[in-house]
């Protein structure tokens, strides 16, 4: 009788990535990177054009050699260069953010145009190769993880990376649903569940409700632009502002110094999350016009970090109660809250989310290797041909603009997957070339953050004869690719190529 084939759990994170996977005998077990450590950071080094480091020997190097360090990353991963997020935050690191030949973000190393989809790929071959070692061979297969507002071109971003790898992906799976996996598999509850994950790059809330190991979601939500960085950057800010007003100096413009200042913010961060008050140093940031070099010297107290975080910390409750409102539950119908992700462990959040009458213990769900562990439940439920487990939904509304720039929702934000919704076109002009209908996701139809899918064009044959043109459906499959179709009233259909321009 063959084995079951064993399907590595990857969470790749925006801060860090950690693997899990159930062996032959069908334990489960944690890929080590380090001594009882399990965490590798999500960070390449380039000491030269063709070498690189991962982890935690390429983060020491973010201080050293900020230009080449690449970290953070995954925030850009699948995203245009010239896109509202990126210009807004593509200037708060030392390395040198570009576009790439694709209209995507890339990263220049030594001249080199690297995409990012390569730095991923370098962390994923990582963490896989020290899953080999644990596991005495090498893995074919994986599941990956990638947050819950992910766009169709961010997925796609992840699974190229895995498979540039030499990894078949079958499947990706949104995080806090991968912990909603971890959790029901764990103590097999029967009650509605709400997950908290945030993260260092995204924030996801999602509704659970979990009976009998099957995770079904009710509704999903969030702030993609939301995570522990953002946390970090106001600390940064308040270090700034201070340190000009004591010196007179100004040390904006030099990214070496202020990325010294993000490392120093999120050391002081975990710091607060078990004492009162953190002393911190940072030397050497500034020099006197008589060429004496300033440091830095500061007392954080909690109560300041909480004054300073206090917006960002409501903009997390205003998602939580967003999506219960979706839902139609109140918090007090909500059995027990499910907190993943390191920025999680800060005590103002655990507090301001009080009012929900349980939480889980991180024996039940681990803020920093649950999601990891649920990806290995999935890949061990699909090594065993079954998705038993698992019913996600749609976690933003697919739309489509029609000529003339009017925009109609086709698939909308929460709808289950898989799912296959058609859109009619009887509204359309009679056309002699080929009409284009352009795909997106927002979950703002006026925002200029929507992410763009691509374009199908429905040719003049369309409207001829008996190929009349009535609809045009769109499907989203279970591991969220999206395909499109063209139909006519008799049943006729035919595929339709997603087109991409590269620029735009």
């Amino acid at each position: 009788m063959p084995s079951t084939p064993l399907i590595l759990g990857i969470d790749f994170g925006t801060t860090n990535t950690s693997a899990a996977y159930f062996d032959e005998q069908g334990k489960l077990r944690l890929v080590p990177v380090k001594e009882r450590n399990f965490i590798l950071p999500s960070v390449v080094w380039f000491p030269s054009a063709d070498k690189h480091l991962v982890g935690h020997a390429a983060r020491t190097q973010i201080i050293e050699d900020p230009k080449h360090t690449v970290f953070g990353s995954k925030r850009f991963l699948g995203r245009r260069f010239q896109s509202e997020y990126v210009n807004q935050h593509k200037d708060r690191f030392a390395f040198d953010l570009v576009e790439g030949p694709d209209g995507y973000c890339a990263v220049l190393i030594y001249g080199q145009l690297v995409p990012l989809t390569h730095v991923a790929q370098l962390v994923i071959a990582e963490i896989a190769g020290r899953a080999a070692h644990t596991a005495g061979k090498p893995f074919k297969e994986a599941v990956l993880t990638v947050p819950a507002h992910a766009s169709v071109r961010q997925r796609e971003a992840v699974r190229k990376a895995a498979e540039a790898v030499g990894l078949t992906v079958r499947a990706i799976v949104n995080e806090p649903t991968a912990a909603a996996l971890y959790y029901a598999n764990l103590r097999n509850p029967q009650q509605k569940v709400l997950i908290f994950d945030l993260g260092g790059g995204t924030f996801d809330v999602t509704l659970m409700d979990v009976e009998a190991r099957v995770a079904r979601v009710m509704a999903t939500g969030g702030d993609a632009f939301l995570g522990g960085g953002n946390f970090d950057e106001v600390v940064v800010e308040h270090f700034v502002e201070q340190f000009e007003q004591r010196t007179g100096l100004s040390i904006r413009q030099n990214r070496t110094v202020m990325q010294r200042l993000v490392f120093a913010a999120e050391n002081a961060k975990i710091s607060l999350t078990r004492l009162d008050t953190t002393q911190l140093r940072v030397p050497a940031i500034a020099v006197k016009p008589t060429g004496e070099f300033v440091d830095f010297n500061y007392t954080l107290t909690r109560t300041k970090l909480e004054e300073l975080a206090f917006k960002l910390v409501e903009r997390c409750v205003a998602a939580c109660d967003d999506v219960l409102s979706r839902a139609k539950l109140s918090a007090g119908q909500v059995d027990e809250l499910v907190m993943v992700g390191g920025q999680t462990r800060m005590p103002a959040i655990r507090q301001r989310l009080a009012y929900f009458k349980r939480f889980a213990s991180e024996k039940d769900v681990h803020p920093e290797l649950g999601v990891a562990v649920g990806a290995a439940i999935l890949g061990r439920n699909l090594a065993r041909a079954s998705r038993t487990g698992l019913q996600d939904v749609v976690p933003m509304p697919i739309s489509v603009m029609l000529p003339g720039g009017r925009t109609v929702e086709a698939i909308p934000a929460n709808t289950p997957v898989p799912a296959v919704k058609r859109l009619p076109l009887d509204a359309l002009p009679a056309w002699s070339s080929p009409v284009p209908l352009v795909l997106f996701e927002s979950l703002d139809q006026t925002s200029t953050d929507r992410e763009l899918i691509g374009t199908v064009h429905i040719g003049p044959e369309w409207r001829t004869g008996k190929a009349v043109a009535s609809s045009l459906e769109l499907e989203v499959g279970q591991d969220f690719q999206l395909k499109a179709r063209v139909v006519a009233p008799g049943g006729m259909q035919t595929s339709l190529q997603i087109v991409e321009a590269a620029r735009h």
